[in-house]
């Protein structure tokens, strides 16, 4: 049974291993791809700057048209930029941000009933220590010494109650 359980875990691996291969392999593609096509959309952009300014050069001077040219592309990077600046993170993250602060409230109560729990225990343990101390000066109050052991039992129990 043992045997045949790691025979599935393993298979169950291998089997996730060389779909994770396969599909690094195609998003490699699909970047190589994406770049080729990025490449190519500069250089389509470079070709209608240069189209655009050989044709303004016929309708006014190269300064002009250079100057046009220039005012056009500085708009259109400054929407892109715009636009680029007002995105925004959407539902997803406010769901995402809702998750985490109850995350972050869940373990703060824990970690401050951890911290009374120290404190208590951290009391209890002075109470015991003066306690014996108390006896080791040779106060033989030995219901003094035994009080705070008591108490502590008293409040483990009634916790894991």
């Amino acid at each position: 049974m043992n045997k045949e359980l790691s025979n599935k875990l393993q298979l169950l691996l291998r089997s996730e291993k060389a779909l994770l291969k396969l599909e690094m392999r195609k998003k490699g593609r699909q970047v190589v791809l994406a770049a080729i096509g990025v490449i190519a959309v500069l250089a389509t952009l470079v070709m209608l700057n240069v189209s655009a300014y050989l044709y303004l050069i016929e309708k006014s001077t190269s300064f002009n048209a250079a100057l046009i040219l220039m005012s056009i592309d500085f708009a259109v990077a400054m929407l892109f930029f715009i636009l680029a600046s007002r995105q925004e993170l959407g539902n997803e993250a406010e769901t995402i941000n809702e998750i985490r602060d109850y995350a972050l409230k869940e373990l703060s109560g824990e970690f401050d009933e951890i911290k009374q729990e120290a404190s208590e225990i951290r009391e209890s343990f002075s109470k015991v220590s003066s306690g014996i101390s108390s006896v080791f000066n040779r106060d033989f109050s030995a219901v003094k010494a035994v009080i705070p052991l008591v108490e502590m039992f008293v409040k483990t129990r009634n916790k894991q109650k």
